[in-house]
């Protein structure tokens, strides 16, 4: 009893809130600065404003940083360009240092994630354009958390009372490990989530309320705010819209609708009109779109077509999908949203379907001809105020048939459709939404759960209802998303940026070696006992290099899985710690320990001696480093045997 009466009056506000900023300063820690889908763009366009003191413009030059983001509109970045120059930024050109052996895209490709190499990356390096850089990504949080909230004020506003629903809708989004990632990270996307789920939740208060003129200017404003920070808030304006005119068609309130319509259309020219005016005068087009999509690229896929090849990658990564798009999690995890997903789907359906019922049976109550009481209290609500008193006995007859079916008046304004109306336009922003999404892919390469989320609202009130429908534990679906998403930046991100440790000797397990490529030098590698390989086996390989001399050259890794006659089977480039670590900044004389995984393609031919081979070479283009062995000798690169390959 003592649980429940603390969790009936668990602030579940602020609490939510305040634990998503926790969870979300691991993901700050944990995710280097320019490691996120377009953070590189997203910084390049706030940098441009902060350092000319205007907009930049489209153009098919793709050298500048900003690149596409050029056609975005500016709030995010005028916000954040006046935090980035409350900051000594001069060290920016020598921190951004772009990785030329990153895999963008592919979450099925092991290793080279990093976007960028650092030189110090943990604990993160809290000076110059890198701290200002955090302090944007920390203002991200508090929009996500503000964002969460809301969320948690929306539930309360559609069912009033239920916690369960409150903490469901209000945990499905905060403990949403992409939503976590995307909210620490440089993104527009911090802001219009936040702009986003404050609409959904004055558009809900509308419903419920009806138009009230406070209410109504600040949804104004922040519609107008979200017209200049994404083009999917014209979206969610949209359905505010569209919601506004049903309460004026159930309430007939036209002066409240004059006064939400005006300030709505004003505070939309003041804020946002000059940017949308600008791109006509420039681009000669409203949105700058189909001038972004000639500079960066068009392509033309029918709907089906996307559905098929692009829809694994959209809902994955609504959920957990890292780095470049190119980081994702385990597989089961992915399972079990799926089967929350569909399980919440159902839930929906048979919770509507009930409530529909409920409303037709509703209808027939107040046609009853006669009220349950005695004909002496009906004979004397008769005379002078008879009308007056017939009614109050018919409504009270009414309330006892309700109360006799054990109906609270609560149930019984629900049964009226109150419920369905806000529920209905949920919908209609989430499909709405997701139209706008799958239209907008059909055209360039944007399938991505996260730009979903300026309609998270309207995707975790529903989840959330359909699985309370079904009695789904609030509490335990909470709990394990919140267990995971505090897990996941340790188990999938750090260990995709971190510098290859130190070791101070070598273990008893690895094979001591002495070679040596100018300043780099193998002490000893660790390789799994020769044995017969199959196609599609990965196989652990573990290097342990020494560094003799800062030289000013980085020289590229070469590893390589040959065949009996020396011919490739499969090969990538890298720095050491998998595209994390130039050699020059290696400590001297000190053992760094350099994991990777050589995978065995599919469709291969078999071979009687499957070895690996190691190479470098002066990057980017200089030539070959010969491998020198302890006596002297030199070959154009070491190889080591692994046993045999069975072919197809």
């Amino acid at each position: 009893m003592n649980l429940t009466r603390a969790y009936d009056r668990l602030p579940l506000g602020w609490v939510l809130p305040a634990v998503f900023m926790l969870a979300g300063l691991v993901y700050l820690y944990a995710a280097p600065n320019f490691e996120a889908s377009d953070t590189v763009q997203h910084v390049g366009m706030i940098k441009w404003i902060a350092e000319r003191g205007e907009l930049p413009l489209q153009s098919a030059g793709h050298e500048n940083l900003y690149g596409q983001e050029a056609s975005q509109p500016p709030l995010y970045y005028l916000l954040m360009a006046a935090v980035w120059n409350a900051f000594d930024t001069a060290d920016f050109e020598a921190r951004y240092l772009p990785s030329p052996f990153t895999v963008v895209g592919d979450p099925l490709r092991l290793g080279n994630k990093n976007l960028v190499i650092y030189k110090q990356v943990y604990p993160p390096d809290l000076r110059g354009s890198s701290l200002a850089l955090y302090v944007i990504r920390l203002l991200g949080l508090g929009m996500g958390a503000v964002t969460a909230g809301a969320v948690v004020q929306s539930a309360r506003t559609v069912l009033p009372g239920r916690r369960g629903f409150a903490l469901l809708a209000g945990a499905l989004t905060a403990f949403n490990p992409q939503f976590l990632f995307i909210s620490a990270s440089v993104s527009n996307d911090s802001l219009i989530n936040m702009l986003g789920a404050l609409i959904a939740w004055g558009m809900l208060l509308m419903l419920r309320d009806g138009f009230r003129r406070r209410r109504s200017l600040l949804l104004a404003l922040l519609i107008g705010l979200a017209a200049l920070t994404k083009l999917s808030g014209l979206a969610v304006g949209a359905v505010v819209g569209l919601a506004a005119v049903w309460v004026l068609r159930r309430g007939r309130d036209w002066r409240g609708f004059a006064i939400f319509c005006g300030a709505t259309v004003a505070f939309t020219l003041v804020i946002a009109g000059w940017w949308y005016a600008r791109n006509l005068a420039l681009y000669g087009e409203l949105l700058g779109t189909a001038t972004m999509l000639d500079y960066f690229g068009r392509r033309s896929i029918s709907p089906w077509q996307l559905f098929l090849s692009e829809f694994e990658g959209l809902r994955v990564s609504y959920w957990a999908v890292f780095g470049a798009f190119n980081i994702v999690v385990h597989d089961v995890f992915y399972r079990v949203m799926d089967g929350l997903t569909l399980v919440g789907a159902g839930g929906l359906v048979v919770f509507v379907t009930k409530k529909v019922i409920r409303i037709g049976n509703c209808r027939f109550l107040p046609l009853t001809p006669r009220p349950p009481f005695s004909p002496s209290l009906w004979r004397a609500s008769q005379g002078e105020r008879g009308s007056f008193l017939r009614e109050i006995v018919f409504r009270m007859s009414n309330l006892i048939l309700l109360r006799d079916r054990g109906e609270s008046s609560q149930r019984y304004r629900e049964h009226r459709g109150d419920l369905l109306q806000p529920l209905g336009f949920l919908v209609i922003m989430l499909a709405l939404g997701a139209g706008m999404l799958m239209w907008w892919s059909t055209q360039t390469w944007a399938s991505t759960g996260r730009l979903l989320f300026p309609y998270i609202t309207s995707a975790s009130l529903l989840l959330a209802l359909g699985l309370r429908a079904l009695r789904i534990p609030a509490w335990l679906v909470a709990l394990l998303l919140l267990a995971f998403s505090f897990a996941a930046p340790f188990a999938y991100i750090v260990p995709n940026y971190d510098h290859p440790p130190v070791v101070e000797r070598l273990p008893e397990t690895a094979t001591f070696a002495d070679v040596q490529w100018e300043d780099i030098r193998l002490t000893g590698y660790e390789l799994p006992r020769r044995r017969e390989w199959v196609a599609g086996e990965r196989i652990p390989v573990s290097l342990y290099w020494r560094s003799r001399d800062h030289s000013p050259l980085a020289y590229a890794l070469v590893l390589s899985l040959l065949d009996a006659e020396g011919n490739v089977i499969n090969s990538f480039e890298t720095w050491p710690g998998w595209g994390t670590m130039p050699h020059p900044w290696m400590e001297l004389d000190r053992d760094y320990r350099d994991d990777y995984i050589m995978e065995i393609p599919e469709g291969v031919a078999g071979t009687a001696d499957l070895q690996l081979e190691i190479r470098w070479y002066v990057f980017p283009e200089g030539p070959e480093l010969p491998a020198v062995l302890e006596t002297g000798e030199e070959m154009a690169g070491l190889r080591l045997g692994l046993g045999s390959l069975v072919g197809v």
